[in-house]
C-alpha cells in the first residue's frame, strides 16, 4: 500500500502586499505535483487574500489537472464571510474527510473562537485571541466518527498544530481522540499535518508523525528588518517584517508500509541574511532548533522504530 501527495501552505497571494507572484509560484508548484505523479495535492491555508479581487487563483488551483484539496486558514476569511470562502474553496463545510490508495485523509477547521460566550467560526474584522483557534464540540465528535470508522490509516491536515504548545487550543481533546483510537487499533492515526507557522519541522507526538510545514513564500519576523532596498519597503511596507523566498516550497510525501518520505525544497531568501540577524528577527521560534530556513527538509520516518533521518 502505497500513496504520493503533494502538500503546500500559506502562499499569500495579494499582489498589493506582497511581491512574491503566486501565480508563477502556483504554477511552478502545481507542475512538481505532475512531475512527481501525485495522486492529489492539498493546500492548508492562507492561499489567498482580498478575495472580491484574488479569486481567480483559487479557480486556477481548483481547476488543476491532478485532484485539489483545501484546508481553511486563520486569515482566509479576514475579508469576506465563512460562506464566501467555503465556495471559493468549492467546500460544503470547512472540516471534511476523503479516501485515496487505501488511507483516509482528515481535514480539520480549528478557526473558532468564542465571541461573546459563543463558539463561532472566525468572521471578517473579528477579534480571535491570536489565531489559536479551537475545534467546536460537534468537530471533535465528527473527528472521533470518522476516524473510529476508517478502515484506512489516516492523516490529518490542519492549518493550526496539534504538536506545536502554541497551537490548537483544544488540543488536547484531539489528542485523547487520536490516542485513544490508536490504542484501540495500531497506527489508526499516523500522521498530521499543519502550515500556519512557517517553519520546517517534523517529530513524533505520542506516536505520530507530526510535519510542520513551510509557508511557500514567506517567513514573518516580528523585530522590523532592514535587508531590502528603500524601494521596495514604499511599495512594500510590510516587507519590514517579512523574510521573502525566492521560489515556492512545496513537499510531496510518499507513504508506503511502516514508511513515510517527505521530499521537501531547499530554497534560498530573495536577499541573504546572517545567523545571527536571523537570531535576532526569528523571536516566535519554539526553539533555536526551529529557527525559520527557506527550505521544506528532505525527511525519512519508520513508522515502526519512531525515527526521523533529516537531510
Amino acid at each position: 500500500m502505497s500513496l504520493k501527495f503533494l502538500v503546500f501552505t500559506d502562499l499569500h497571494h495579494e499582489p498589493q502586499v506582497f511581491p512574491h507572484d503566486a501565480g508563477k509560484f502556483l504554477s511552478a508548484i502545481t507542475a512538481r505535483a505532475g512531475t512527481e505523479n501525485t495522486a492529489f495535492m492539498i493546500q492548508l491555508g492562507d492561499f489567498l487574500h482580498t478575495p472580491e479581487n484574488n479569486r481567480s487563483l483559487a479557480d486556477v488551483y481548483a481547476e488543476s489537472k491532478i485532484e485539489t484539496f483545501s484546508a481553511f486558514g486563520n486569515h482566509d476569511n479576514d475579508q469576506e464571510s465563512y460562506e464566501y470562502i467555503l465556495s471559493m474553496y468549492r467546500l460544503e463545510r470547512g472540516y471534511y474527510h476523503f479516501d485515496r490508495g487505501g488511507f483516509r485523509f482528515i481535514v480539520l477547521d480549528p478557526n473558532y473562537s468564542t465571541v461573546e460566550g459563543v463558539l463561532t467560526h472566525y468572521q471578517p474584522r473579528q477579534s480571535r485571541d491570536h489565531n489559536r483557534g479551537e475545534l467546536p464540540p460537534e468537530q471533535l465528535e465528527w473527528l472521533g466518527e470518522t476516524i473510529y470508522s476508517s478502515e484506512y490509516p489516516c492523516v490529518i491536515f490542519s492549518h493550526q498544530s496539534l504538536e506545536r504548545s502554541d497551537g490548537i487550543k483544544n488540543r488536547d481533546d484531539v489528542w485523547k481522540i487520536i490516542c485513544g483510537a490508536n490504542r484501540r487499533k495500531e497506527k489508526s492515526v499516523i500522521m498530521c499535518v499543519n502550515g500556519h507557522y512557517h517553519c520546517d519541522w517534523c517529530s513524533f507526538m505520542n506516536g505520530v508523525i507530526c510535519l510542520d510545514l513551510n509557508s511557500s513564500s514567506y517567513y514573518w519576523t516580528d523585530p522590523e528588518n532592514s535587508l531590502y532596498p528603500k524601494e521596495i519597503y514604499e511599495r512594500y511596507p510590510i516587507a519590514s517584517h517579512c523574510l521573502f523566498y525566492k521560489d515556492p516550497l512545496s513537499a510531496v510525501i510518499t507513504i508506503s508500509g511502516d514508511t513515510v518520505t517527505v521530499k521537501g525544497a531547499k530554497g534560498e531568501y530573495i536577499t541573504p541574511v546572517s545567523r545571527q540577524e536571523l537570531m535576532r528577527l526569528d523571536q516566535r521560534r519554539l526553539s533555536d532548533e526551529r529557527i525559520n530556513t527557506p527550505d521544506i527538509s528532505d525527511y525519512y520516518i519508520d513508522l515502526s522504530a519512531k525515527t526521523i533521518e533529516r537531510y
